[in-house]
């Protein structure tokens, strides 16, 4: 197997710390991009990988882009895992409790820090990564998205500052920007945040593909979920796999137990879609993010 030099962005996080896991196990040479030297520590401590390379990249700092040039010279490929943190109103938790226990549809609502905002993070951070990625001559650059970027009044853009529509914007520019892509909208993942969540292991459930949201309508809740671990195993299958180049799609799991779990074949589990990809001719993104 071709190793392969992979920079992963947002690599402390839940899903990115796991792809950095499997790339490593895989044979590839990974720089786990972090924002800290506390993150950076955190990440080498859980996946117990002392010799981690973690490269410093701050998308808010004012020096980004000469990190991540530092971060990306001799990178084959670019893993984009970033994405802007929402964090919960304590004051919305009792309406939306309330309204969980009595049938209300009161949800609860959500604040993001000081320049860490989806516009910022999920977009131009993001679009900081696509343009320090060409400059670098990066051969690959895949993207973790987000589905319910067909739908403004999806309960995720209603709440959380437009997060998937800016996420959205952002792989526009990517296929705009010439360098060969792939990217993915993985389903609500799972464990789901929570002090308590409930496992959910990869490799144990059927993985199911499709384009525009369709899962969104033709499945029911728990049926267009997804174990991270799943994820991850995708986003790193994608690498070596050229069926995924040139690609946008959505993909999601089935409860476990319904269906033979996903066999690890990825080019066999794309082509459920028939060369199909995502489609960008809807909604206008200029028009809904104009304020």
């Amino acid at each position: 197997m071709v190793s392969l030099q992979v920079v992963v962005t947002g690599a402390s996080g839940r899903t990115g710390k796991l792809v950095v896991q499997k790339l490593t196990e895989k044979g590839h040479k990974v720089l786990a991009g972090v924002r800290s030297e506390a993150k950076a520590k955190e990440l080498r401590d859980s996946l117990k990988a002392p010799d981690l390379e973690c490269p410093l990249i701050d998308l808010g700092a004012a020096n980004a882009a000469a990190q991540m040039a530092t971060a990306l010279r001799g990178a084959d490929a670019l893993m984009i895992c970033t994405s802007a943190t929402p964090k919960i109103k304590l004051s919305s938790l009792p309406g939306a409790i309330f309204g969980k226990v009595f049938g209300g549809d009161a949800k609860p609502s959500f604040w993001f820090e000081e320049g860490a905002s989806p516009k910022q993070v999920d977009y131009e951070g993001c679009l900081l990564q696509i343009n320090a990625a060409k400059e670098a001559g990066v051969k690959h650059v895949v993207l973790l998205s987000s589905m319910a970027g067909t739908d403004p009044q999806h309960f995720l853009n209603v709440s959380m500052e437009n997060i998937v529509l800016w996420k959205r914007k952002a792989e526009m520019a990517l296929i705009a920007s010439g360098l060969t892509y792939t990217i993915v909208h993985p389903g609500g993942l799972l464990p789901h945040a929570g002090p308590k969540p409930k496992p959910a292991p990869g490799g144990e459930r059927a993985l199911a593909v499709s384009v525009n949201d369709e899962f969104m309508t033709s499945r029911g809740a728990d049926e267009r979920m997804i174990p991270r671990e799943d994820v991850a195993t995708v986003l790193v299958q994608i690498l070596t796999t050229p069926e995924a180049r040139g690609r946008s799609f959505d993909v999601v799991s089935d409860p476990p137990g319904k269906g033979p779990p996903y066999d690890g074949d990825l080019a066999k589990l794309l082509s459920q879609l028939n060369g199909m990809n995502c489609s960008y001719v809807s909604p206008d993104l200029d028009k809904l993010l104009a304020s």
